[in-house]
């Protein structure tokens, strides 16, 4: 009886943690400032242990992938903590990766009952600027962190109750919209004057002893529940990699490998063979932290699909580990960029979703859009002449097909935590018609269950002096990939057209673009892939995205087969094509990468690159991206002569690179020598 009892009592509080953190959450929402809190929802609330850990994360609103969050490090950078202290920081360095971008707000408190340090009450933000050398401060072409914006270590925003002036004048003057900014730190305080009371008032009725027991039960419970989930995966590595297209920049694409190792209860995921930390902001700073959050959302995702009474907190991650070698495009060193490190996220749940295909392939879909690209526009008041700064959107692309579903349309599970923002509200916000925003046809992938249709968003811009930002473009290169005969999504595009130019210009991905009155910008986002071969798709569901107008009626016949005669299916036509295709085409490939990635591959293969990244990444760190450059630019020349390079001529070419450098041996050997003790888990 007892145990049924404790049992009883342990969800009793599981919920009334839950309760809290939706509560905390639903003040920030409902008080914040910006439309990115307000509408989009980029935020986010927590009960966190005095050991760092999540005890309780909301569901219902804001980011909901933070599950794994660590705060330890964060933590530990106060060593005095008193009653009334809220601490503020928005940087990675600083917190061991807690923060993973500047816009990113973080603020917390300690919550102590009877003098008893009982848990931290925490809440971010995504603020919409922080400074920088942009509106809105993340730009791809960043190279170092200081261009980013501000950059506030762990300090105390309020010490015993009474606010640090300094500190708030330091933040609010190095902002574009410092009104806006404190509206929504104002909006984290009350979140976390929330949690105070609310965890006083479940002491003052089960004890202080018994809510701590609840502290720790709730997140062993999780633990308990994932580690059964994973004993039911078969054991055994998955390899997959993937890429970041680079080509803005002039970068060769940038590639994130994973080994997978599922072992019994837990699960090892190895990023070696990940590209270099790059020139540029989408570098994602991990630390190595255990099971780090947004390294992990793929897993966590596959745990709530099997489990939908998961709690949310860390325990659920607990069983993860993650592993990306220093200096690499994962695990970056001070001071790389990071603003863009949520594009490098969407890539890592593709390559992760993809090694859990590989293990559970009657529930993961075909690839997502794979990107979120935060459109964001900047202009001055007609009135006042000071700058405003808003996102119009967060532009998503279509699902994956699911096995008995097709992918679902405009968002995808990559980065379907981000709301929209209603087409009114930014009219009347900010100087723009909208003058579409809807469904992109003949996008998703073709297949039994087709991908997901991308997104059509176009505005007209209506003051002068305008400048737009659109970080997180990806996909334009390469497609989100088709599996089980499925195939590729489409990828991305962006139209300028100029008030004076008859017709749009195709402009591909933009960092800043300066636009003037009358200009319009229109964004098409991509497509899922498909699932599942095309042939066997259900003949009504083609004729059914016919009639939606989302799929051509030439498409329906290429892609699936599917004959109209004057706007009806033609059954005898149909079946004699399906057979035709299906005698003609190709045996089924288990995956649909698309031409680019095909024909990138050939030239560059899966042995050649690892070997680049290996002995790249061996080299000091100051040498290492010139070295990368200067191989691969003696390989492409290799590759216009008809010629190949295989992984065993690397050593020779590096050594004529170092002593064409001027760079002798001896200082490369002194130079790695402390940078090698300085690898693995830091």
């Amino acid at each position: 009886m007892s145990q049924v009892l404790d049992g009883v009592l342990l969800e009793i509080l599981r919920q009334r943690f839950q309760a809290i953190v939706e509560e905390m959450a639903q003040v920030v929402l409902h008080t914040g400032h910006t439309v990115f809190v307000k509408f989009t929802q980029d935020m986010g609330a927590s009960l966190v242990t005095t050991e760092g850990e999540l005890l309780a994360i909301p569901q219902l609103m804001g980011v909901n992938i933070i599950t794994g969050q660590n705060m330890r490090r964060a933590i530990e950078a106060i060593s005095d903590y008193q009653q009334g202290d809220v601490v503020i920081s928005n940087d990675p360095f600083a917190t061991g990766g807690m923060v993973t971008h500047l816009p990113d707000v973080f603020v917390w408190r300690p919550v102590f009952v009877g003098g008893q340090l009982l848990c931290f009450a925490a809440a971010f933000v995504h603020s919409s600027d922080v400074g920088g050398k942009v509106p809105g401060s993340v730009s791809a072409t960043n190279t170092e962190i200081f261009q980013e914006g501000l950059r506030l270590p762990p300090l105390k925003l309020y010490r015993a109750g009474v606010l640090n002036e300094d500190i708030k004048s330091i933040f609010l003057a190095n902002c574009r919209i410092p009104e806006q900014n404190w509206g929504d730190v104002t909006a984290m305080l009350s979140a976390l004057d929330i949690a105070e009371v609310r965890m006083n008032e479940l002491v003052n009725r089960y004890g202080s002893e018994l809510v701590c027991a609840g502290i720790v039960g709730v997140l062993d419970y999780a633990e308990r529940q994932v580690r059964a989930i994973i004993r039911e995966l078969p054991n055994g590595k998955r390899v997959f990699w993937d890429y970041m297209e680079g080509d803005q920049f002039g970068w060769p694409p940038i590639r994130i490998k994973l080994t997978m190792d599922v072992r019994d209860d837990e699960i090892f995921c190895d990023f070696a063979g990940t590209e270099i930390e790059v020139r540029g902001a989408f570098n994602l700073p991990t630390f190595n932290m255990a099971g780090h959050y947004m390294l992990v959302v793929a897993f966590v995702n596959l745990f709530r699909t099997l489990n939908r009474n998961l709690p949310s907190n860390s325990g659920v991650v607990r069983p993860l580990h993650t592993y990306s070698p220093v200096g690499t495009l994962l695990n970056p060193e001070y001071p790389a960029a990071v603003g863009v490190r949520g594009a490098t996220m969407y890539r890592v749940i593709d390559v992760a979703m993809a090694t859990l295909g590989m293990a559970r392939p009657d529930i993961v879909p075909a690839a997502g859009g794979g990107m979120t690209a935060i459109v964001l526009l900047s202009a001055r008041d007609a009135t006042s002449g000071k700058p405003k700064v808003s996102v119009l959107q967060p532009l998503n692309g279509g699902g994956g097909g699911r096995q008995g579903l097709d992918g679902t349309n405009a968002t995808s599970s990559q980065g379907g935590w981000l709301r929209n923002i209603p087409n009114e509200k930014l009219e009347a916000d900010m100087p723009v018609l909208i003058r579409k925003y809807a469904l992109r046809p003949d996008s998703g992938g073709a297949g039994r269950f087709r991908g997901g249709h991308g997104v059509v968003f176009e505005f007209t811009v209506l003051a002068p002096s305008t400048t737009i930002t659109a970080r997180g473009m990806e996909r334009y290169r390469f497609a989100p990939w088709g599996r089980d005969g499925g195939s590729h999504g489409a990828v991305g595009a962006t139209l300028v057209k100029a008030v004076r130019d008859p017709q749009p210009l195709s402009v591909g991905k933009i960092d800043t673009l300066e636009v003037g009155p009358g200009d319009t910008v229109t964004y098409l986002t991509q497509g899922g892939g498909g699932l599942g071969d095309p042939l066997l798709r259900d003949v009504e569901s083609v004729r059914a995205d016919v009639d939606s107008g989302l799929l051509g009626v030439e498409t329906a016949t290429s892609s699936y087969g599917v004959v109209f005669t004057g706007g009806m299916i033609d059954p005898i036509a149909t079946e004699a094509a399906r057979r035709s295709i299906r005698d003609e085409r190709e045996p089924l490939a288990s995956y649909d990468f698309g031409p680019q990635r095909r024909e990138y591959e050939a030239l560059w293969p899966e042995e050649l690159q690892s070997a680049i990244t290996e002995m790249v990444l061996s080299q000091p760190r100051s040498w290492r991206a010139f070295y990368k450059d200067r191989l691969i630019e003696e390989i492409e020349t290799r590759h216009l002569a008809g010629d190949r390079v295989s992984s065993t001529e690397l050593p020779r070419l590096l050594a004529a690179i170092q002593q064409g450098s001027s760079v002798t041996s001896t200082g490369v050997a002194a130079a790695i020598e402390p940078q090698q003790e300085g690898k693995g888990v830091v």
